[in-house]
Formats: structure tokens, sequence, C-alpha cells
């Protein structure tokens, strides 16, 4: 139904004249009585508390009553307007001195000091001397004053009557609004009405497109203040405890155990209504005695009572009554409810012709909004009961580790972690207890604020020492201690916003939370979203066709010639809901595949970023080896997995609790350090330098040192990575909850494959590009898997360069050298195992013996046989000054994550479905023995872009490896590079004659030309000895060696000068060399080279038929 333009004319002329003098009067008399507390501003200040109580307390106010007030504060101000201005003059100030109580009680204030009489210039002058707002004060009365005559000047208000005689449109309105609030007192009426026509002239706020509402409490807006005042307690005592924090007094420490003792009842809502009137009644006392003692009556007023300071009661500030106004109004709100639905009747359900065809049609925009704001609401609370245990989790380590660490913080860690490591190790006994931890935490957090505020009053730290016998020092450790201003705030105000968070976790978000995460009773996706289907249009479906029953008796045929055209807006909004459903499915489907990556990846990012930790540590430790023992044997052995991930769990928490132990004041290293005697020269054989940076000689020497424990500046970021340690492991098990959550709801097991996409499989293979991308996704390490070991392997050599690192080489050779796929997985767990106890015994070397033992090595002591620091570090012996570098173990660490998924697709690819899903991985020298024709498709003749991309890999690449090899030998004049081109030279004889040689043949060629590259890198990983450590005995003697071989060291920490350029060692261009020549070996043996063979065969069969 549409508005005439007059009437909404009307309608604005009765909101302005109606309403906004309710709202302007009101404000506009609280700002006087704050400005300049005195008697007189006193009248401003009661009138605000007055109407606040009056407005709070359900009480009526008639038209004659709001006018008589408006016309009392009208005179008051101009009265008060007047004394200010008369009190400027000489006269005046002599009658009442500045200094005089009655000046002082009624605030009048000299602004204008009196200018000489004598004097013929007419210039104001100002006293400088006040505060600001002694000059605000006048401006504020004025803009009262003007206010308020301005009220009275537009006219006296209209009955609620003549409203509704004038408005014979918001008959419906009036209906509803009687029905529902049946006291009919004009004032009441007035406010109800101001508010629908408030919805009316903003139709944005209300979502109805602007036509007013049937119904006040089905408006969208009004159901959102209405949730907020039915909350009112919440904020009530939020505001309790933010005053009490911020206010540090006695009086405001009421306000907080008062708050506290609410929370933890168990009907919070209904005891603090009960609690409302004392509530605001003790929040006006504080605020009207602050206001007798912010008057400027310091003389006068008592300062102590007794030996106590009444600053200590709180006698200084105000804030925070709004929302006890609010507790109270929605407490006799709920009494009058109560009390109508005791008191009404049965009455008989009729229907009358009053209802007319515009309020069925609101009721069924009512039940319309009410729906989509409940599905809204549900949204928004479930995102709350999701992640809000994170907010927590983040307040737990801001709370932990938020300025100085003190005993208090490390509790809240530890109950943290205990929290953590339950939840990763027993599951269901977790969420068993996690409510009783919610309350143990929150019963700490309050025993922590009281502890906290109170030993900040007098003589409460005398009261502490004696009751625990605990001296100042020993009560600072535990964080009882005296803060100035800015860090009591912060020392109360972090506990009391963490406070507030698992209150709320606790009391609102827990049982949806627990229902979220229970695995044993999930929901499935079908029936979810067919429950929530029917459920969010029933109650819109139901009120539709109740009003359309009620059109039809009422108004008969009138519809059926009537026709509603959807708006504009509605046409936006339902094109915007199609996108956002789409959005929806998009971000769906990519979380999915997320997820499952994370799935089929999260164990070797844990693995690989717990060892990082732990070598990337400043000091290797023996806290860390633990971590490094339990991953390296977790890796090939997949059974221990589990069991790694639990024991790290438990583990890193009992680092980080003793790395907080540590840093506390009482921890004093000095006192138990180790102070080393330097030895003299006849029994060392180092250098004066190298004695004077040894750990165990340049500084005391701490035991915790070699455990893993140090002195840091600050708690968090000496414990941020062990702490990210606990976080990823954690989410570990989350990824793995979340998916098991996945496949029930959605009623499917997960694949039996370990793959991304279950729709490409070798049978897909040929189709097209993308097909293809999929399937190298799916199947890379399974196709490609101990290649990639090799190019690892050759990494781990390239990066140490060092006397351990030939053995990974001799490995290498070995596994080369079987050349078929099924010797070398018979040896392969042989290799995995070495792989496992060679990482751990080179972190050992690296953690080395105590140092506090001041105990050198046997390799520094004075012998025939000189070693020096070059020689132990090119060996990797544990030593005092040459420590060795950890960080090189990285790689070997990576080697062995590949070697172990190695072994596991050896055990694999005798299954029967991955050799169907994935292919067979066969080596054989003629892939086509025993098989009739060959599986894969021809691809000579470029179908399409995936032909043509194999038409470069089968046929063209052997040329491109070729030219590698060229560069390899070119790009460096030594001895191995001679090798390269001779080697280059002779396979380029054979020309496209090699690629139609028996495979036999080409493989065993192929072969010795990677046995060659391999040999090179080993002789150059045992050559590096020459060019690292006897580098300088080389350039005086044997020149010609280092230019024959190209030595040169290129691992930093040896000698910084070297012959050559450092481009022409190394074995850089020998590893890229390395990965084609296996790259062209997986080529040869593959059934597409096949097609190759045979289409050069005819080639060279047709050429010699033409011959």
């Amino acid at each position: 139904m549409d508005w005439p333009a007059g009437k909404t004319a009307h309608i604005t002329f009765y909101y302005i004249h109606v309403c906004m003098p309710l709202y302007v009067d009101v404000l506009t008399c609280v700002f006087p009585g704050i400005t300049l507390p005195s008697a007189f501003s006193a009248f401003y200040y009661l009138l605000f508390i007055g109407i606040c109580t009056w407005w709070a307390c359900h009480f009526p106010m008639n038209r004659l009553g709001f006018s008589a007030l408006c016309v009392m504060v009208g005179f008051f101000t101009a009265g008060h307007l007047v004394c200010l201005y008369l009190y400027q003059s000489s006269y005046a100030q002599g009658l009442i001195p500045p200094a005089s109580l009655w000046a002082r009680l009624f605030g009048l204030k000299v602004i204008l000091m009196p200018s000489n009489c004598s004097s013929t210039s007419y210039d104001l002058i100002v006293n400088t001397e006040h505060n600001w707002p002694v000059y605000a004060n006048p401006g504020i009365l004025l803009l009262l004053y003007i206010t308020m005559a301005t009220v009275l000047k537009m006219g006296s208000l209209l009955s609620s009557e003549e409203v509704l005689i004038n408005f014979g449109y918001m008959h419906d309105l009036y209906t509803c609004t009687l029905f529902h609030f049946p006291n009919k007192k004009s004032g009441t009426v007035l406010l109800l009405i101001s508010i629908n026509l408030l919805y009316y002239l903003f139709p944005h706020l209300s979502g109805l497109g602007g036509t007013p509402s049937g119904l006040d409490r089905d408006n969208p807006l009004h159901i959102v203040g209405r949730m907020i005042m039915q909350q009112s307690y919440v904020c009530a005592l939020i505001a309790m405890m933010v005053w009490s924090i911020t206010y540090h007094s006695w009086l405001t420490f009421v306000l907080l155990l008062w708050a506290c003792l609410i929370w933890m009842v168990r009907a919070r809502r209904h005891f603090a209504t009960l609690c409302s009137p004392f509530i605001l009644l003790y929040g006006l006392s504080l605020c009207s005695l602050q206001y007798v003692w912010a008057m400027d009556l310091e003389q006068e007023l008592p300062q102590n009572l007794g030996t106590m300071s009444l600053r200590q009661l709180g006698l200084d500030r105000l804030l925070y009554t709004l929302t006890f106004w609010l507790l109270l109004r929605q407490s006799v709100k709920d009494s009058f409810s109560r009390k109508k639905i005791l008191a009404t009747p049965l009455q008989e359900v009729t229907t009358g012709v009053t209802i007319s065809r515009s309020s069925s049609w609101l009721t069924e925009r009512a039940g319309r909004n009410e729906s989509v704001l409940k599905v809204l609401g549900e949204v928004v609370m479930s995102c709350y009961a999701k992640y809000w245990i994170y907010v927590c989790g983040g307040m737990f380590i801001t709370v932990s580790f938020a300025g100085k660490l003190v005993g208090y913080k490390i509790v809240y860690m530890l109950l943290f972690l205990l929290c953590l490591c339950l939840y990763q190790v027993y599951y269901s006994l977790w969420r068993r207890l996690l409510k009783v931890f919610w309350w143990l935490v929150v019963a700490y957090t309050m025993l922590v604020l009281i502890a906290i505020y109170t030993f900040q009053f007098e003589d409460f730290p005398n009261y502490w020492k004696n009751f625990t016998g605990f001296t100042k020092e020993q009560l600072a450790v535990i964080g009882l201690e005296t803060f100035q201003l800015s860090e009591l705030f912060t020392s109360i105000v972090i506990p009391g916003f963490f406070l507030l968070a698992c209150i709320l976790q606790l009391h609102y978000f827990h049982r949806p939370f627990m229902k979220i995460t229970d695995l044993e009773h999930v929901t499935p996706i079908h029936r979810k979203k067919a429950g929530q289907r029917a459920e969010v249009p029933q109650a819109a479906e139901r009120t539709v066709y109740e009003g359309e029953n009620q059109q039809t008796e009422l108004l008969g045929n009138e519809s059926e010639d009537e026709e509603i055209m959807p708006s504009k807006w509605g046409l936006v909004m339902d094109r915007l809901v199609v996108l956002f459903r789409k959005f929806s499915d998009n971000l769906t489907r990519v979380q999915v595949f997320i997820w499952r990556v994370l799935e089929l990846h999260i164990l070797k990012i844990v693995a690989f970023f717990v060892i990082c930790v732990a070598l990337l540590e400043v000091r290797p430790s023996v806290m860390n080896l633990v971590l490094v023992v339990l991953w390296t044997f977790a890796m090939p052995y997949s059974r221990f997995r589990h069991m790694a991930s639990c024991l790290s769990t438990i583990w890193v928490c009992i680092i980080i609790v003793c790395k907080m132990l540590y840093q506390l004041s009482v921890v004093t290293p000095y006192e138990y350090s180790s102070n080393c005697t330097m030895p003299f020269d006849n029994e060392t054989n180092m250098e004066i330098e190298e004695l004077q940076n040894s750990t165990l000689y340049k500084a005391p020497v701490d035991p915790a040192n070699w455990f893993g424990f140090r002195k840091d500046a600050t708690a968090l970021g000496y414990s941020k990575n062990h702490l990210l340690v606990l976080m990823l492991l954690v989410f570990e098990a989350t990824v793995y909850r979340h998916q098991t959550h996945h496949y029930r709801q959605h009623q499917c097991s997960p694949p039996s494959i370990p793959i991304l996409f279950p729709n490409a499989n070798r049978d897909d293979l040929d189709q097209d590009l993308l097909t293809c991308f999929k399937y190298l996704l799916n199947y890379s390490f399974y196709k490609f898997g101990l290649e990639i070991c090799f190019l690892v392997t050759v990494n781990v050599i390239g990066q140490r360069m060092n006397f351990l690192v030939i053995i990974h080489g001799c490995w290498l050779v070995v596994i080369l050298t079987r050349r078929q796929r099924a010797a070398i997985a018979r040896i392969w767990p042989k290799y995995c195992l070495f792989l496992v106890f060679f990482t751990i015994y080179q972190y050992i070397l690296c953690v080395g013996i105590p140092p506090a033992l001041c105990i050198d090595y046997p390799w520094r002591w004075k012998s025939s046989i000189t070693i020096n620091s070059a020689l132990i570090k090119w060996i990797y012996l544990p030593d005092f000054y040459t420590i060795p570098n950890s960080r090189n173990l990285i790689a070997d660490f990576l080697l062995l994550i590949c070697a172990s998924q190695q072994w596991k697709v050896f055990e694999e690819e005798k299954k029967e479905e991955w050799m169907v899903l994935g292919g067979d991985n066969t080596d054989k020298y003629d892939p086509m023995k025993d098989r009739p024709v060959n599986p894969v498709p021809n691809f000579i003749n470029c179908r399409c872009y995936l032909d043509m991309v194999k038409v470069l890999v089968f046929r063209h690449m052997l040329w491109f490896v070729l030219a590698v090899v060229f560069v390899t030998g070119a790009t460096r004049i030594s001895v191995f590079g001679l090798g390269y081109l001779l080697a280059c030279f002779y396979f380029l004889l054979f020309g496209t004659e090699l690629l139609i040689k028996p495979p036999r043949t080409r493989l065993v060629l192929w072969d010795c030309l990677i046995m060659y590259n391999v040999a090179v890198i080993l002789a150059k990983n045992v050559l590096s000895i020459l060019a690292c450590v006897f580098v300088e005995y080389l350039q005086t003697n044997f020149c010609w060696v280092i230019q024959l071989f190209s030595l040169a060291c290129t691992v930093k920490g040896y000698y910084n000068h070297c012959v050559l350029p450092v481009e022409e060692a190394g074995i850089i261009w020998d590893s890229i060399c390395f990965f084609f020549l296996l790259l062209q070996r997986r080529v040869f043996l593959s059934f597409y080279f096949l097609h190759v063979t045979a289409d050069l065969q005819a080639s060279a069969r047709q050429a010699s038929r033409l011959l």
C-alpha cells in the first residue's frame, strides 16, 4: 500500500515536532550537569538522573508535565546565566569573594578580569588561570536555554488521539500498538508511534521497502534492538568489570566482585535482573559521591578516613551508568510481561472487519523478515561458535607473554598447554573436560584479578608478606607488585578482557561448539539442508496462508484484480542472491580442495617444520635432540607417526614451560656457571685467537645452554618457534578430525588412494592437457619418486661438500649400479634405515659433550699430528670453536622424507589398484615383451596440444639433453669438462641411429654417461678437502693441480681467497646435467618412445626403398 505525499509530510512534521524534542531535551540536560560540578549544576545532573530512571522504570509522561518541565528548566537556566554574568562585575566579586565557600559551592568563577576604571580602553581581559570546563560552561548553558526556548516556541505537543485522527492510514499501526501495549498513557503511545514513524521515514533501516510495519515487534531494526535489550545484563556486567578495571578503588572493587559473582551463577540473567535496582542505586551513589568530591571544596571535604585515603574509595571517577538503566528497564519490562501473562484470561479467537488487506500483507512481510533475520543470526552464531575459541587461544598467549614474565602467567600457559596436549592425545576426554577447563580458567582469572587489584592498596603488600612469608622480590616473581598507573592498567585490563572472552565462550558458544565438534553424531549434509529449507520458510508460509485466508474472507475477488509486481531493488537482490550462491559454491569447492591437500601433506609439513625449528636454534641442544629422534624414525616407519605427533606435543609443551621458568628473575645463571681455565701453549694446538673465541673460555659456561635454555630479552621471541611447532601439531590433528567429520557428513569414505583428483587416472591421461596436469599432480611422485630421491641426494652433496657426504655418494653409486627397479626396491629399506641413524648421528655431533665439564676434544690436544680448524670443519667433528653447522642437516632430512615416500611407493606399486589407476611402473628394457599392442595411443600426428608436447618431449628431448651435456663441459676448463665434451660428441656421432638402436644397447650407453656424471660429482666432493683445507699449500707448491681440477672452495667458512672464480667450481652444472640425464633415461623406458622408434624405423625403411 502506498502512502500519499501529503500524509508523509504530516508524519514528518509530527516526528520533528513531537519526537525530536524528547531526545534533544534529555541530551542537552546532561552536559551542563557534568561540565562544571557545583550546586547550580547539580540541578541538571539530578534532572538527567531522574529522567533516565523514570524512563527505565517504564513510568509515563504526559504532555502537560513535559511542557512544565521544559519551562522550569528554561527559567532555571536563564537564572544561572544571569548569575554567572553578574558575577563578572567587581561589585559581585566584592560581596562574594572567589575564594569563599559560597562562590566555590555554586561554581561562580571569575572569567573576565576587572578592568581599570581610569582606563579609556574597553578591551575584555580573560582570566587564563582556570581549566577549559570553566570557559565552556556558559556556552553549554546558553545552548540549553536556546534549546528549551525553541522547543516551547514550536508549540504544544499533540495528543495521541489527535494524531490517530489526522493520520487515518495509521489505524492498523495504532491497533497493533495498543494490542501489544495496553497501557494507553499518552506518552507511551507517542513514543511507540514515533518509533514506527522512524522506520517509515528511514526505509533503508527497516528493510520493508518504504512501507510501515504492521507489527512493531517484527521490524528488523526493532528485532535487533530487542535482542540488545534482552542481553542488556551482559552489557551491564561488562560495564561493571570495565569500570572496576579502568578506575582502581575499593568502591569499584565491589563492582568487580559483584560482576564476577553474577557471571558464575547459573541463572545469571535472572539474578542480574533481580539485582538491577541495587546495581543502579550503587552506581548512582558512586556518581553522586564523585559529583560532590569533584566540586571545588577540597578544603571542606575530608580527604582521609582514619588512616585510609578517600582516593582509594574511588571518589574521583564517573562512568558506565547507562547500561545500568538499560538493565533496570529490561527488568521492569520482564516483570510487566510476567504479570500480564498471568492476568490475561483465555478469550475466543474471532475475526473482525477491522483487519484490512494491508495488515495481512504487512504480517506476511514481517514473517519473511523474521525468518531471514533468524537464519542470519544462526549463521553469525555458528561462526562465533566455530572461531571464538581461537580468540580465547590467542588471548591465552597474550595474557601469558604480555609485559614482564611472572609466575601467574606461567600458570596460564601451563593450563593452555594442558588443554592442547589433551586435545592432541585424547580427543574424547578433552571434550568431556572442556567445560571444566573453562570454569577453572575463569576461577583462576578471577583470583588473579582480585589478588592484583587488592595488592595495589596501601598496607596490602605487608599483609601478603605476613600471610605468605615471602619477600618483596619473591612476591614480584609471582606477579604481586605495586604498579604505576599505566602498568596497573595493562596488568588488570588484559586479564579482565581475557576473563570476558572465556565467559562468553563458556556461557554462549560452548554448547554449539561441542555440537559442531562431535564426531560421533554427525548430521548428514542432505538432511541438514532439508531441515533448514523446511524450517526457514515455515513461519513465513504459515503467516502468508493465514493472511490469504483473511483476504479471501474480507475482500472477496478484489485480490484477483491486483497483481504485485517486483520492484527493481527486488530484482537486484535476487541477482545478488544468485551470484552469492555461486560464489559460496566455488568457495566451498576451494575449501574442500585445500583441506584435501592438507590431509595428504600435513604430516610432511609438520615433520619438516619441527626439524627446521630444532636445527635452526642458536645452538643444538639435548631437548631438541628428542624431536629429531622422534621424527627421523617416524618418516620411514608410518606406524610410529601418530605416536611421534603425540610425544612431540607433550615434549614441546615441556620445552615451552621450562623456557618460561628459566626467564624468571629468581634464576641467576652466574651463580652456577662454570669458569673454565684456559690451557697453556704446550697443552693445545689452538691459536690464541681461537682460544679467546672458544665456547669454553670466552665467557662463563651456563650448563643450561647445553639443554637448550638461555636468558633472552623477551620470553615470546625466545619461545615463539616452539609455540609455532605446537600450533602446527594441533592443526595437524584438526585437519584429520575435520576430514573425518567431512566424510561422515557427506556419508562417504575417504579415497582408497591418496590423490587430489579421483577422476584423473591412467586411462584419462591422454585426453587433454588439463587431465594430464591433474594426473601428474596425483601420481608425480609415484612415477618419478626415485629420480627425485637421486636429485635430492646430489643436492645434499652439493650443499655440504665435506667428508660425511661421501657416504651419501657411495650409496648413490650402489643404488645406480643396480639399474633395475626391482633390485633397487630390495635394498631401499636398508637405505632408509641408514638415513635415520645417519641423521641422528650428525645431530649428536652438533650437540657434542656438555661444555660445563670444561673438557676439550682430543683433536685439540697437543700432538705430533696437527688438526687445524678447517680440517675439523671438513670432517664434521664436534668442536667448541668451529661448532658443526646443524642447518646442513635440513637437506639430509628432506632426503629422508623423499626416501621414506619412495619406500611407500615401492610397496604400493605392487598392488593391482595402483597399477590400474596410476599405471605400471615397469622399467624393462623391452616394454613390449608379452604385450601384443602398445597400450598408449600414437601421438606422432599431433591431434591436440598434448600430442605436440609429447612430440617435443619424446622425440626432440635427446638433442636438448646433449646440449646441456655440452654446456656442462664447456662452462669450466678442467679435466672433468673434457669428459663431458667427449661424451657429447660421441652421442652426436650416432645421430638418429641412437634412437633406433636396441633398447639394451641404448640404455647401457646412457647409463655409462650417468655413472660418469656421478663419478665427477664424487670426485669434486673428495677434492674439496684440497680446495677448502689445504688451498694455501697448493697455491704455493701445486698450482697446476688447482688449474687441472678447477679447485675452489664453494662452502662458506673456510677461506675467503681463491685462485679461480667460484663459477668454475662446484657441482651446479653437474646437478643440472644429472637431472636431464635421468629424465632422458625415463623417456627411453616409456611406451610413448616406442612410437618415436617405430616412426623413425618406418622412415628409414621408406628411405632405403627409394634408394
